[in-house]
C-alpha cells in the first residue's frame, strides 16, 4: 500500500499539482480501512499547518524512520520530486527482494511440510494394519520393519510429548531472541549458516547501503543517516558496527577506515567507499553497490532454488519409498516368513 502510495504521490507532484491537492487526490481513491484512515489524518495535520513530515509522523505504523527523514530532508532541500522518485524505488526494489527471499524460503518449508505430514499419516494410520498383518504371519521381520514398528508405536504413545517439547522449545527460543545477547547469538549463527547465510548477510548489507545511498542523494548527512539506520537496521551484527562507525566518525576518522575496522563490510566495498570520499561521490558508489548486492543476492537465490528442488525431491522420494520398500518386503517374502 505504501509502495502504490508513494508510486503515485511521486506522479502527481511531478505533474506539478501541489502536495496537499494530491494527497486528497489519493486520499479519494483508496478505500475504506486503516490506511486510508492514516491519510486523513495526515491531509488534516497539512491543513493545520504541520509539515508532511510532521504529520507522517503520526504515522509511524506505515511509515518508516527512513521514509520520514527522507520527507524532511526533502522539504529542507525543496525537491519533494526527487525524493519520492527515490523512496518509489527503494520501496519497490526492498519488496522485490523481500519477496524473492520469501519464496526461496517458502517452497522447502512448504515440501519439508508435505514429507512429514506423509510420514506421519503412514506412521499413525497405515503401519499398524500392517502390523497386525505381520503379528498374524509370524516369523522374523527385516531389520527396517522392525524400525518402522518402533517409530509407529513411539508416534502414537509419544508423539503428543514430542510436539509438547516442540512448543517448549520454540518458546524458549523466541524468549531467548528478545534477549539483547540472544539476538547476537542468532545474528552470528544465521550469517554462518551454509548457503543461506552468505544471502542473509550479502542481503543485509546490500539493504544498509541502499538505504544510506538513498538518505545521502536526497541531502541527509552522514551522521543523521547513521541515526536513521542504527533506528531501521534489525541485524544486531551491523547495528553494533554502525554504533562503531558514528563513534569513529564523531572522532574525525574516514567512513571508509571506519568500516574497514568495523570487521562486517566486504573489502571491496570499503574500497568503493574509499574511492567515493575522495571523488565525493559517496551517494553514488553506495547506491551502485547496493545494485551490485540485489543482483548477487537474486542470482544467489536462484541458484540455490535450482539445487533445492530437486534435492528435497529425491530426499522425499527416499524416505517415503523406505517406508513403502519396508512394510511390502516382508508380504512379497510371506513364504519364508511363515512359521
Amino acid at each position: 500500500m505504501v509502495i502504490a502510495f508513494t508510486r503515485q504521490l511521486y506522479i502527481l507532484v511531478k505533474a506539478g499539482i501541489p502536495l496537499l491537492k494530491a494527497l486528497q487526490i489519493i486520499q479519494v481513491q483508496l478505500p475504506e480501512g486503516k490506511f486510508r484512515l492514516a491519510l486523513d489524518n495526515i491531509t488534516r495535520d497539512i491543513q493545520e499547518g504541520k509539515s508532511f513530515s510532521e504529520a507522517l509522523c503520526n504515522s509511524s505504523h506505515f511509515f518508516s524512520l527512513f521514509y520520514i527523514n527522507m520527507i524532511k530532508a526533502a522539504e529542507v532541500s525543496g525537491n519533494m520530486t526527487a525524493a519520492l522518485k527515490e523512496l518509489s524505488v527503494h520501496l519497490t526494489q526492498m519488496n522485490r527482494l523481500k519477496k524473492q527471499v520469501q519464496t526461496a524460503f517458502l517452497y522447502p518449508i512448504f515440501v519439508l511440510a508435505t514429507a512429514a505430514t506423509i510420514v506421519i499419516v503412514l506412521l499413525v494410520f497405515v503401519l499398524p494394519v500392517f502390523i497386525k498383518i505381520f503379528e498374524d504371519m509370524g516369523g522374523k521381520l527385516p531389520p527396517a520393519t522392525q524400525f518402522l514398528i518402533w517409530l509407529s508405536n513411539f508416534t502414537i504413545h509419544w508423539g503428543w510429548l514430542v510436539l509438547v517439547v516442540s512448543f517448549l522449545l520454540a518458546v524458549a527460543i523466541f524468549i531467548f531472541s528478545r534477549r539483547p545477547y540472544g539476538k547476537y547469538i542468532i545474528n552470528v549463527f544465521i550469517w554462518k549458516i551454509p548457503l543461506f547465510g552468505q544471502i542473509f548477510k550479502i542481503m543485509d548489507i546490500g539493504r544498509f547501503c541502499r538505504v544510506t545511498g538513498t538518505l545521502l542523494s536526497s541531502g541527509v548527512t552522514l551522521m543523521q543517516s547513521l541515526d536513521v539506520l542504527r533506528e531501521v537496521t534489525t541485524t544486531v551484527l551491523l547495528n553494533k558496527a554502525l554504533e562503531d562507525i558514528q563513534f569513529k566518525l564523531a572522532q574525525g576518522i574516514n567512513l571508509s577506515v571506519a568500516m574497514e575496522e568495523a570487521g562486517v563490510f566486504p573489502l571491496t566495498l570499503v574500497r568503493m567507499i574509499q574511492v567515493g570520499e575522495e571523488s565525493g561521490k559517496i551517494a553514488e558508489l553506495f547506491l551502485d553497490a547496493a545494485e551490485d548486492y540485489e543482483t548477487e543476492v537474486s542470482s544467489a537465490i536462484t541458484g540455490l532454488l535450482s539445487l533445492l528442488e530437486p534435492a528435497l525431491i529425491v530426499v522425499m522420494g527416499a524416505v517415503v519409498g523406505f517406508i513403502v520398500i519396508s512394510l511390502f518386503f516382508p508380504i512379497l517374502t510371506m513364504s519364508s516368513m511363515v512359521k
